[in-house]
């Protein structure tokens, strides 16, 4: 005997889905207070109209949390989904794809100086992979270990939004040129990777043999 069919109700589907939505909004509002070191599923509660109880089941503790929000950012700041960097020569699509979506967001220039432990601990979870393989990219072009380390540091310094913003609020770059700005910026760095060291420095004349 077969077991029973298990009904799904659309509608309790839609309105589980908009719970858990709802809950999500309130924690990322959490996420844009300066300074934020913990989320409160109390104040998440009583945002989303919800009891604690419901907060918990939803997202039992701070792992569940953090993963949710690094998915909630991701379609929000990237909507249509960024394919991470395939090698060097991705770089520069990868970073101006980047860029542009966080600048499209306000919510990403209130969240570019946010020192809050809770939003680091999201952020470093939803880049990982995409750092990776930026590294993987850079040490790619099979430069020297110095000088793909120095590279890698300054490429990995411009991947995120706390890079793009200051260009316009600090320095006066017009939002729609930032994305180019930076992506080409990482291509002059690529480009001087890949340009083979050469000591041009002139013979000392003090070290120069006399002629006989």
């Amino acid at each position: 005997m077969s077991e029973p069919r298990r009904y799904v109700s659309p509608k309790r589907e839609a309105q589980a889905a908009a719970t858990r939505s709802a809950i999500l909004d309130a924690f990322v509002e959490q996420l844009s207070d300066p300074g934020r070191n913990t989320l409160s599923p109390s104040e998440a509660a009583v945002r989303a109209g919800v009891s604690v109880r419901t907060v918990h089941l939803y997202f039992p503790n701070l792992e569940s949390q953090v993963a949710a929000l690094s998915e909630w950012f991701d379609q929000h700041l990237n909507p249509g989904g960024i394919t991470p960097a395939a090698g060097p020569d991705d770089l520069p699509r990868y970073f101006r794809e980047i860029h542009a979506n966080a600048l499209a967001s306000p919510l990403s220039r209130a969240l570019a100086t946010s020192s809050g432990e809770v939003w680091q601990t999201v952020r470093r979870s939803r880049r990982s992979k995409r750092l990776e393989a930026i590294r993987a990219a850079v040490e790619a072009v099979g430069a020297p270990a110095q000088a793909t380390a120095e590279a890698t540091a300054m490429v990995l310094r411009l991947s995120g939004a706390d890079a793009s913003w200051p260009l316009h609020d600090s320095y006066g770059l017009s939002l729609d040129r930032i994305p180019d700005v930076i992506a080409h910026t990482v291509e002059l760095i690529i480009r001087d990777l890949r340009t083979p060291v050469t000591d041009d420095t002139p013979p000392d004349p003090r070290t120069r043999e006399e002629d006989p």
